[in-house]
């Protein structure tokens, strides 16, 4: 039952980022502007700056570039997890689990790039096969880490973080 749960979880996740890369440039550009902004405002609530209406959008726009390659990160490193905990479900290798779930990852980053070629104002870049696939090393990171405490919790033996 494990299997289907996290696989269907892997789907739904690459649907997501399929529908976020579907978006037109225009579109991406607002969803993260609208981010940038929320987050320039919080900022300036936070550390009473009281900063005008168009500081807050020069701050905005100046964030974006950040936002925009930090949720791409973010997005493939949750796609790492999610792939991870499905391969689990399997008789695999540790190593051949890792290997496998971050093989995938960036094979769907490419085809996620390759994808926006066909999609108004967005274009393909290599740079972002390699910005998601640092992403996609994060979540594979994480997981490692997790995987150790989990082990240390339970008790098992140091010789099983070979396999």
């Amino acid at each position: 039952m494990k299997k289907y749960v996290t696989g269907g979880l892997v789907i739904a996740w690459m649907i997501i980022i399929f529908l976020f890369s579907a978006q037109t440039a225009t579109e991406s550009s607002k969803t993260s502007q609208s981010v940038s902004y929320r987050i320039a405002k919080w900022q300036n609530d936070l550390f009473g700056q009281e900063r005008t209406e168009e500081e807050l959008l020069q701050q905005a726009e100046g964030m974006q570039l950040v936002i925009r390659k930090g949720a791409h990160m973010s997005e493939y490193a949750f796609l790492a997890l999610l792939l991870l905990f499905h391969l689990e479900c399997y008789s695999f290798s540790k190593k051949k689990t890792i290997l496998l779930a971050l093989g995938c990852t960036v094979c769907y980053a490419a085809t996620d790039e390759f994808h926006q070629l066909f999609v108004p104002g967005r274009a393909g870049r290599v740079t972002d096969v390699c910005i998601d696939s640092i992403g996609g090393l994060a979540g594979v990171i994480f997981y490692t880490i997790l995987s150790f405490f989990r082990r240390i919790k339970s008790g098992e033996s140091c010789k099983t973080c070979d396999g």
